[in-house]
């Protein structure tokens, strides 16, 4: 496989983005985001929705990859240090920002409180008609499409809002993760299975990935047999908002340690969004994954 493959494959395969209810816009008369769209905007839309209809704006939902993550890498701040990938950021001042604002989301009218995700997700919710926008990524698209059809035409994706006021960088961030195909070091039939793996990286074998709609090829030039997996439906998604943020995705936040404080750290979210004090939080939270620093 080309070199340049190995290097963007972790930024090709999976992509995030806002989902956006373009019936409920067009019911509040509120104009569709654009790339320009900021978290002033994103809110704005979400009060004037639910102003006028009653329901959800943007559904805050607790989670790193499809939730607070994004908005920590738009303010310019990091989960891991992103020179070392060692080091936990939850107490830096531009990540402790972010979460304030993410976790504060909750407390408009406009925004279900976590109690009410335990029983819907905002999936749920979005093909239900109950809220505007969600955090959504390219692996659920094409079954959405499938099992929704009454709401095919009704809704569409968007760039994620950029930060307004960012510490670091330009406000945009998106977090991206990639698909890889894998066997144990040692087996029965190990070479069988090396040649399978091998396909699955070839053209070929990404280009059936792409035209079956499970994922985007890694394989450059291939991006479009996953975009055509879509034209059955008689509206096409604007998927290029996709494509367009892989120039400043962030890989997906990860290293040897975090496996042993991940559940942790999470639990410590919960808390957060239950009322917790967020800077002594966020302080155990550092606290947590500095612990595993040392001994890897």
């Amino acid at each position: 496989m080309q070199k340049e493959w190995r290097e963007k494959r972790d930024t090709v395969c999976r992509s995030l983005w806002n989902e956006v209810a373009t019936h409920l816009f067009d019911a509040a008369g509120v104009a569709y985001p654009t790339e320009e769209w900021t978290w002033d905007d994103m809110t704005d839309a979400s009060q004037k929705i639910y102003d006028a209809t009653g329901k959800y704006g943007y559904m805050a939902y607790n989670d790193e990859q499809l939730g607070y993550w994004n908005f920590v890498y738009q303010k310019g701040g990091y989960i891991l240090d992103p020179e070392t990938n060692l080091h936990a950021g939850y107490t830096q001042p531009a990540t402790v920002e972010a979460i304030r604002y993410y976790v504060s989301l909750q407390q408009n009218d406009w925004c279900p409180d976590q109690n009410y995700f335990a029983e819907t997700s905002p999936g749920t919710s979005f093909f239900s008609g109950m809220g505007s926008m969600f955090l959504e990524g390219s692996w659920n698209l094409l079954s959405e499409m499938k099992n929704y059809p009454d709401m095919v035409g009704k809704w569409d994706i968007a760039m994620l809002p950029r930060c307004p006021d960012p510490v670091s960088g330009d406000g945009r961030g998106s977090i991206s993760n990639g698909l890889c195909y894998s066997t144990a070091a040692r087996g029965k039939n190990l070479e069988v299975v090396k040649d399978v793996l091998r396909f699955f990286g070839s053209e070929e074998g990404q280009r059936i990935q792409g035209e079956s709609g499970a994922a985007i090829p890694a394989y450059l030039g291939l991006e479009d047999t996953w975009s055509k997996s879509f034209g059955e439906f008689g509206y096409m998604l604007d998927l290029e908002q996709c494509y367009g943020q892989f120039d400043y995705a962030v890989q997906y936040i990860n290293n040897a340690s975090r496996r042993k404080w991940k559940s942790n750290v999470a639990d410590e979210m919960v808390k957060v969004y239950n009322g917790a004090g967020i800077d002594s939080s966020l302080a155990r939270m550092q606290e947590i994954a500095d612990e595993y620093v040392t001994s890897d």
